[in-house]
């Protein structure tokens, strides 16, 4: 007979979680416009990762970037290189690249120039 029990109070606790949730939500939101919330949050690490994944992308397909490797990071919507370049022209064309990316606010350059 506990199973009997069990599953009104889940059907009640769901009932209460589905109405109780857009009230927290409106709360958060309201409380501090410039604390982003966990769902901006999100958001951000979304548009980042997006971003990443554009200029990895961008990389592949042009013929003098594909073969070197290259590290990309974004944060923010600031793009970083880092990884080694056969030579500058390299690297400034990796960063050309990366600046023309949709969402790019700015590169930002960790890569250094192989001894030949």
């Amino acid at each position: 007979m506990q199973t009997t029990k069990t599953i009104p109070m889940l059907v009640t606790a769901a009932f209460l979680t589905a109405v109780a949730a857009p009230a927290v939500y409106a709360a958060d939101a309201s409380t501090d416009s410039a604390t982003p919330n966990t769902a901006q949050k999100a958001g951000a690490y979304v548009d980042d990762s997006v971003i990443t994944a554009k200029v990895k992308a961008a990389f592949v397909e042009d013929s003098q970037v594909s073969a070197l490797k290259i590290k990309v990071t974004t944060k923010k919507g600031i793009v970083t290189l880092a990884g080694a370049v056969p030579n500058a022209e390299a690297g400034q064309h990796a960063l050309q690249i990366a600046a023309a990316i949709d969402g790019v606010k700015d590169v930002k350059s960790a890569l250094t120039v192989k001894a030949s």
